[in-house]
């Protein structure tokens, strides 16, 4: 049967609608990843319960372990020291930031700082995941034909509203998410305030353009690699390996979409995220220390 990259069979498990069991382990990642919401990759791996609860134990020992906390230390180092290496912002990003309120920066700081440790968290775990079945032959008989086909089913809607609203208590309004390119995140269409939006859509443009460097490219590859070395050292075991995942979830209906999200999808969107995260910092810190020099 040919498959239609155009539809994803899998869907991620909301709240709502999750088991019980699935509810008290969503309860436990976000209260071990000090989040309000439970992030898409583990939403998707709900949709296989057996798997999903056999390997949330062995993936929680890993980010409570002292090696993986020091770990996301140094992939956010990294990161921050790449993007002052390679990214001077432009004169529409500087002006935008000028026009801002420092009220206005606080509540978006406190976001993107969550962010840039949830992204960076993310990245070692969906590169480790993706060490897991690496080298397993997929059916393409059942999978998408490209990422980028993929990724307009599973990525269309990606500012994280849920961090916002934690973040915040002001008014309420409801828009349009400004960008498809930020998070690891919900995919809801509720943000508050009228510059978050703005701000998120000018720091897309920033990325769309620096991601066209060669400077970008090769810092992109220096992170994919500094990333692999800490997962491929992780202290214990993923439960990721094509036997484990298998054994709980092989004979479920779509198990080799399962496999590539782990394999493809997620991990290939963590480093941009980490750089986009870091971006904002430095676009944010940049304008709080040109204000202090006034």
């Amino acid at each position: 049967m040919c498959y239609n990259p155009g539809m994803l069979h899998i869907r991620p498990v909301l709240e709502e609608d999750a088991s019980e069991k699935v509810r008290e382990t969503y309860a436990d990642i976000k209260k071990t990843l000090n989040t309000h919401f439970v992030p898409l990759l583990f939403q998707y791996i709900a949709g296989f319960e057996e798997y999903f609860l056999y390997s949330w134990d062995k993936v929680k020992t890993n980010l409570e372990s002292d090696y993986y906390k020091n770990a996301v230390k140094d992939i956010i180092q990294l990161s921050q020291k790449s993007i002052h290496a390679i990214y001077h912002e432009s004169k529409q990003m500087h002006a935008f930031i000028a026009s801002m309120h420092e009220a206005e920066k606080r509540p978006i700081a406190q976001t993107v700082e969550e962010l840039e440790q949830l992204n960076a968290t993310l990245l070692i775990l969906t590169i480790g995941l993706r060490e897991g079945v690496k080298g397993v032959v997929i059916g393409q008989q059942v999978l998408p034909r490209n990422a980028e086909e993929y990724e307009e089913t599973v990525f269309d809607q990606f500012i994280n509203e849920k961090i916002m609203h934690a973040n915040l208590r002001s008014q309420e309004k409801d828009i349009a998410p400004a960008s498809k390119m930020l998070a690891p995140l919900f995919g809801g269409s509720s943000l508050i305030v009228s510059k978050y939006p703005s701000f998120f859509a000018h720091i897309a443009q920033e990325m769309d353009e620096l991601v066209k460097t060669e400077k970008y490219l090769h810092e992109r590859v220096a992170m994919e690699h500094a990333t692999l070395l800490k997962a491929l050292n992780l202290q214990y075991p993923l439960g990721c390996t094509y036997a484990e995942i298998a054994l709980f979830a092989g004979k479920q209906p779509y198990f080799s979409e399962l496999l590539y999200i782990l394999s493809e999808t997620f991990p290939t969107k963590f480093p941009r995220l980490v750089f986009t995260s870091s971006l904002m910092q430095k676009v944010l810190h940049s304008s709080s220390k040109e204000v202090a020099l006034q």
